[in-house]
């Protein structure tokens, strides 16, 4: 069976990888501090004549074999690519993880690559686990290496608070809305992208307008619902995501108020990273305790070390 591999560069797209390899294949989900670890064990592996090589999967298996509802990730594709060139390999290659390639078996993998990517070193993690669980051969990989020449090596975890930062871990935070510890596992402020649509209006009733976010074609984990210090394509705000109970809205929305920003970002796209989570929703019985619970959130927010640079809020 082939492949059907898609190969990126730094530049963009090509047709093959002319040199020897050394490979690290797995999901990759959000490219957290644990990941740059591994690429960076991986560079150091390649620097022996090798192009360093990330295998990653388009789709999420747990997706795919049913194991999970939804498919729900910590980065978007073109942010995905992006974050693991960052980390400084040579290539990318993207592979859909469709039924029929979870029938293959972590040997047959391996040979695969070998034989498409001339690999030359294989990097696991300190929990891979690949190929088909019915069908297992993995504990034959180093019969298969070799027979085929090439090398395996194991990486370490990286530890936090004595724990192996994982994608589950960063999900477990989201879900608190703990982004203080999501960003320590990530290495950056979680980030959601959107485009700033027209909304209803209300904010600007009430003394303070909000941008709306189109969050619809977003594939992200959503935090805790809840009202955040976030800022908007760099500029510090105080965002709600989540329903709007007092206005009757109990649909997923994110809304952010920009204290000192004027101008219109209509249909703009919008980069908001989320820095601290601040507080539940809460129904209020009138706009005049919502317009003095948003007066006590942008203090919080002018108070808070996001402003403390006042170019930022310029």
């Amino acid at each position: 069976m082939k492949l059907p591999f898609t190969i990126y560069s730094p530049s963009g797209k090509i047709e093959k990888i002319v040199e020897p390899t050394a490979v690290t294949i797995g999901v990759f989900d959000g490219v957290h501090l644990g990941h740059c670890q591994m690429m960076a064990r991986l560079k150091d592996i390649a620097s022996e004549g090798m192009a360093s090589l990330v295998v990653t999967l388009a789709s999420h298996p747990a997706f795919i074999l049913g194991r999970r509802s939804g498919e729900y990730w910590l980065d978007e594709p073109a942010e995905h690519l992006q974050l693991l060139f960052e980390t400084g390999v040579d290539y990318v290659a993207v592979l859909p993880f469709t039924p029929e390639i979870a029938q293959e078996t972590a040997c047959q993998m391996a040979s695969m690559l070998h034989k498409t990517f001339n690999m030359r070193a294989l990097l696991l993690g300190y929990d891979s686990r690949f190929g088909n669980r019915s069908h297992d051969d993995f504990s034959q990989l180093p019969q298969l290496a070799e027979q085929l020449n090439f090398t395996i090596h194991h990486n370490t975890p990286l530890l936090i608070d004595n724990q192996p930062i994982s994608s589950s871990r960063i999900r477990e935070s989201l879900q608190r809305g703990d982004m203080e510890e999501t960003t320590r596992l990530m290495g950056r402020p979680y980030t959601l992208y959107g485009t700033v649509m027209h909304g209803r209006g209300v904010g600007h009733t009430i003394g303070f307008p909000t941008a709306n976010i189109d969050l619809s074609h977003s594939r992200k984990t959503l935090p805790r619902p809840g009202v955040y210090i976030v800022d908007l394509n760099g500029i510090p705000g105080v965002a709600n995501l989540g329903a709007a109970p007092t206005f009757g809205v109990n649909i997923n929305t994110l809304e952010v108020h920009l204290p000192h920003f004027e101008g219109n970002l209509y249909d703009q796209d919008a980069t908001v990273q989320f820095h601290r989570w601040l507080r539940e929703t809460q129904n209020f019985q009138s706009s005049d305790a919502l317009q003095e619970q948003i007066q006590e959130d942008v203090k919080s927010l002018l108070g808070s070390p996001l402003c403390c640079n006042k170019n930022a809020m310029e």
